[in-house]
C-alpha cells in the first residue's frame, strides 16, 4: 500500500471592500500678487526746428508721443513744440484671500456579515490587503 499526498491550492474569497471618495471642501488663506500697470503723464518742452513730422515711439519705459506746431517766421518751419511722455509704473500690491478648496480622499469600507459596510482606517502607504486581512483577524477575535 502506498500513500500520496497531493498539494493544491483554492480560491475563496475573504470579503468585499469598496472605494469611494469624499470630497471635502474648506477654505484657505492664500497670499495674491495684484500687478497694475499705470501711466504716468509728463510734458517735456523741445523747441528745436525739425525737417519731418515723427510717429509716436518708444524710449525705455516711456512711449514718446511728438506734438508739432508751425511757427511763422520769415520762412515757414516745422518746430518740435514739446514731448508728451508716457512712464509706466508698475505696483504690485500683496493680499491674502480666503479661497474655497476641495479635497477628495479615499474611503475604503468592507462589507461585514450583516450586509452593512464598515470603513476600514488605513495607515498611510499601507497595502488595503494588508489592512482587511488585520481587520478580519481582529474582528474574529471579537
Amino acid at each position: 500500500m502506498e500513500e500520496r499526498v497531493e498539494v493544491g491550492t483554492a480560491t475563496s474569497p475573504a470579503g468585499t471592500v469598496r472605494v469611494r471618495i469624499e470630497i471635502d471642501e474648506g477654505r484657505e488663506r492664500v497670499a495674491l500678487a495684484d500687478v497694475r500697470e499705470e501711466y504716468q503723464p509728463s510734458v517735456r518742452p523741445v523747441g528745436e526746428p525739425v525737417g519731418a513730422r515723427r510717429e509716436p515711439y518708444l524710449d525705455g519705459d516711456e512711449v514718446v508721443i511728438p506734438v508739432y506746431e508751425e511757427r511763422v517766421v520769415v520762412e515757414r518751419r516745422l518746430f518740435l513744440k514739446e514731448e508728451v511722455r508716457l512712464r509706466r509704473a508698475r505696483h504690485v500690491f500683496h493680499e491674502e484671500r480666503e479661497i474655497p478648496v476641495r479635497r477628495e480622499r479615499a474611503v475604503f469600507e468592507r462589507l461585514q456579515a450583516d450586509g452593512s459596510w464598515r470603513e476600514v482606517p488605513l495607515a498611510p502607504g499601507a497595502p488595503v490587503a494588508e489592512q482587511t486581512a488585520a481587520d478580519s483577524s481582529a474582528a474574529a477575535r471579537e
